[in-house]
This record gives C-alpha cells, structure tokens and sequence, in this order.
C-alpha cells in the first residue's frame, strides 16, 4: 500500500505534476487527495492496491475520450505509475451538493419536488448520453450520485468502472441495486444491466424506499449470500406486482413508500409496475430506455403545479378537475398552455420546461393591478413570437412577460409552438 503526503509532486500521463495539498477521504478501494494542479484546485483519487493493466489502460483511454455529458465527474488525468500504484484526477464536488444517500437517510432534503423532478432527468441524460458515446457504467448505486437540494443538479461520480459495452471491469455491483440476471451470474455487466439500475435509483429518489423490499425480504432472518440471490435475483418480487401480495412494503418500516406511492401520479406508478413485472426482470430487452424515462418524467413535471391557495406543490392529473393534495381546494387557473400534446395549467409558481432539460424556460408569475394578473415570463435567452387571435405579432424579449390569455399562440424559438387555451 502505497500513500501520498501533504506537498508530495505526482506526475500525470500527459508530463504535468500535480501537488497533493491534503487529504479529503478514503473508502476501500482508494483515497481521495485534494490537489494543485496548474492553479486549479482538483481532486486525485489514488488506489491504495495495484488494479490491473487493463483498468489501467481502460481508464487512459476514458481519459482520452473526455466525458459524456457534463453530469459526470469524469477522469480528466491519469498518473504514472509507481511501483505499481496509480490514481486519476477529476474536478472537484462543488460546494451545496449531497450525496444521495444522505437524502435517503432523511440527511438531507430537496427543496422541492421540482428538483426531484429535475434530478431525475439530469440522471437519465447522463446514461443515455454514456450509452449513446458506447459505453456502459456497470457499478451502479446510491453512492454514485452527489445532488443538489435546492436546484436538483446531479453529479455522476466514481466513473472508473466505466468500459465499453462488451467488456467488464471486473466489478459486478452491489446486490440491491445489481439487475438480477447479474446477482444470479447467468451475466455481466451491461448497459441493459445498468438500466435496471437506473429504475432501481429513480424508484429510490421519487418514493425512498427499494422497489424488492417488502415484507418477503424483512422477514428474512440474516441476508446471507443465499437469500441475497433469491431476492434481489432468482426470486425478485416487485413490492407493489399486481399479481403477488406477498412482498408488499410493511407500516412502521417501509412509511416512505406508503406515502409516497399514492402522492405522484398514477403513470409514474405505471411506469414503474412494469419495469419491475416479471416480464421486465427476466428479459433485459424489455426494459425502459434513458429516453423513455425521461419522456415520462417529462410527462410528470407538466402536472406539477404550484396550488394557488396555499402555494405548495401539488400534482394536477386532470387539468379539468385537479385538487391540491395539500389543502384540498380545486385548482383553479387562469388558463392551460398546449405545446403538441402536452397540457400543462397555468398558476402563479408554476414551472414550464420546454424540452428534456432540469432548467425551467418559463415561470408563471403575479402581476398585482395589470389586467391580465397571471403571465408568462420568458427564462430562456432568445425572444419569442406571440400571435393574437387577429394575427398580430409581439415580440417578448428574455426577462419579459407575457399575458396569460386564452388564444394567445407562441412560438418558442425554433418550431417549437404552444398556445393559451381556456381552462
């Protein structure tokens, strides 16, 4: 074992030095060191075993790839070896992100359901962008993610198992979050394995508790290697299968998921019903793409509005007949804004998201006295073209606002359009 001290140069693939100036953590595999290096404050993590000249050479040529998406820390360096020993260095966590697995302990908080919303997305994006570039994360869990609570951000961390599809790194997983063909060992890591993975995260971040977790598995007296495969694997049971009562999530013990699964909406609860059927956890082929995902969640984050009674967030399944699940009352807006087939209704606080991004392009705001109080203001950077019904055109500038009026038809910028119905 080899470590690194305060002030000690390491040399990197590429002929620079980096200075360790401390160290920030350690773990089984590895410690991370902050470090200089060209005047930029970054993080080294350095293996305290010799990993092999594969994982070597698989992370010089992820190195040489660049990341795929700006949801990963990515490794940005490779070290030299010496006498066997090497690290990589990736960008720092920015200060106001947790990880996820404080959320999940009740450690830490999301703001709003917005930014789980978001959160959500930023990870499907960040896979289908890894899967898209050819490559396959194969070590997926709870602690690979730091989040930020209030806007919902997501950073992708420990990339070095990351290979391309068809090869392995040689680590399988975790057992809850590995698929179960990979708990069984029938096969390795993939990126159809990763997608069961991805489910297992989202189903984690939206309701807090593990989609094989119920009763069948509390009742088990010690989780040997034995019960580990009938669970997570062999016999995996999805708590709420339609079809099989026997592992449904316990009062006192799974409280979250109780609360929660009835909270969100019933497509989400659909969606998730059957990624986790029998069908879907024994044909890898089935499961839902990074896409898919998001496309439903994209489906989810048109219903949440913000309640103009009591001003919480709250999910409007049916525009016509929506009430807050907070206060009770019906929801009544000003108007509902259609863009292709999405309905979203329009309440002071309420975020509209034109596309797959976790940045909102439009925020429904109060204007005291106007006679038009309720309007739309224009987050994004490019104007927008609103159309009355007698076919005039306004320009609304970035930062400006519009009125919410029924009849108003806009154009986003590019072919993007939506239009102001009555509600």
């Amino acid at each position: 074992m080899l470590e690194l001290k305060s002030g000690e140069k390491v040399s990197l693939t590429n002929g620079l030095e980096a200075t360790v100036v401390k160290e920030l953590g350690r773990g089984g595999q590895g410690i991370v060191y902050l470090v200089e290096l060209g005047g930029q404050k970054m993080a080294l993590k350095w293996y305290l075993n010799k990993p092999t000249d594969w994982f070597y050479k698989n992370l010089e040529e992820n190195v040489m790839k660049g990341t795929p998406s700006d949801a990963f820390l990515w490794p940005e360096y490779l070290t030299t070896k010496r006498d066997g020993y090497f690290g990589y260095i990736m960008k720092l966590r920015p200060q106001g992100y947790e990880e996820f697995g404080q959320y999940l302990l009740a450690r830490a908080k999301f703001k709003s359901l917005d930014a789980i919303m978001n959160a959500a997305m930023k990870i499907c994006e960040g896979f289908k962008a890894l899967h898209l570039s050819g490559l396959s994360y194969q070590d997926l869990n709870d602690g690979n993610f730091f989040i930020n609570p209030e806007s919902g951000d997501v950073l992708i961390c420990d990339n070095d198992n990351v290979a391309p599809e068809g090869e392995n790194s040689g680590i399988l997983g975790k057992a809850r979050y590995m698929a179960p063909e990979v708990v069984t060992g029938s096969k390795m890591p993939s990126k159809q394995t990763d997608r069961y993975s991805l489910s297992v995260v989202l189903f984690l971040l939206f309701y807090g508790n593990h989609p094989l977790e119920g009763a069948r598995v509390l009742a088990c007296p010690c989780m040997t290697e034995k019960f580990e495969k009938q669970f997570y694997g062999s016999e995996a049971l999805f708590i709420y299968d339609p079809s099989n009562k026997t592992n449904l999530p316990v009062r006192g013990v799974h409280n979250n998921v109780l609360r929660k699964w009835p909270a969100f909406p019933a497509l989400l609860r659909a969606a998730f019903t059957k990624e986790f059927s029998k069908e879907c956890l024994t044909h890898p082929e089935k499961r839902c793409l990074e896409r898919d995902w998001q496309k439903t969640i994209q489906k989810v984050r048109d219903m949440l509005v913000v309640c103009p009674q009591c001003k919480e967030e709250t999910f409007a399944e049916d525009a016509h007949s929506a009430k807050c699940v907070n206060c009770g009352k019906a929801i009544n807006a000003e108007g509902v804004m259609k863009i292709n087939d999405r309905q979203i209704l329009l309440t002071p606080g309420t975020k509209i998201y034109l596309d797959l991004d976790n940045k909102p392009d439009i925020q429904v705001v109060s204007v005291a006295g106007d006679r038009y109080p309720v309007q739309l203001k224009n987050l994004t950077s490019v104007n927008w073209t609103v159309e009355t019904p007698s076919g005039k055109l306004k320009a609304v500038e970035p930062n400006q606002t519009m009125p919410v009026k029924a009849g108003l038809k806009v154009q986003f910028g590019g072919t993007l359009k939506g239009e102001i119905i009555s509600y």
